[in-house]
């Protein structure tokens, strides 16, 4: 994975693990209102999850177009990608390309605290089972800072 603004998540058709690729585009905007489109997602959750980088991290997307998708035509409207879409966004505005072999799965508060989802013991070992080496969770960070640190050096 060597190009910024992608993120892999897994989510859960039904009671069978997925893999998801999430791709965000951050640029600068002379808007007024910069743009937030989404595809493939539910874009209250988007929008909420850049209000949350915002927020807890301060990142200033204020004065950004934001565009945020899922790949291959998928639709998904599960808070275990909220993870994944943070991550890509992030990895857009800093250009920064996410480590190969990352996963990232789990719900992100209002506050910017990870929380668990569904079926995480299953979404991990598929995660595992696909050759990726590193899960970001719940299980192993309690914040999204935190996560941001380890992620983004």
């Amino acid at each position: 994975n060597k190009l910024a603004g992608k993120a892999v998540a897994l989510t859960l058709e039904g009671t069978r693990p997925l893999v998801c690729e999430v791709q965000a585009l951050v640029v600068p905007t002379k808007l007024s209102f910069p743009k937030r489109v989404s595809s493939g997602l539910d874009s209250r959750r988007v929008e909420l999850m850049i209000a949350v980088l915002q927020k807890t991290i301060r990142l200033p997307l204020e004065r950004f177009d934001i565009f945020v998708s899922t790949t291959s035509g998928l639709k998904i409207f599960e808070p275990g990608l909220d993870l994944g879409i943070c991550l890509a966004i992030i990895s857009s505005f800093k250009n920064k390309p996410i480590r190969n072999g990352t996963l990232a799965v789990s719900e992100v508060s209002l506050l910017g605290e990870l929380r668990s989802v569904s079926h995480i013991e299953k979404r991990v070992k598929e995660a595992k089972r696909l050759g990726f080496t590193k899960v970001i969770s719940a299980n192993d960070f309690e914040t999204l800072p935190e996560v941001v640190r380890k992620v983004f050096i």
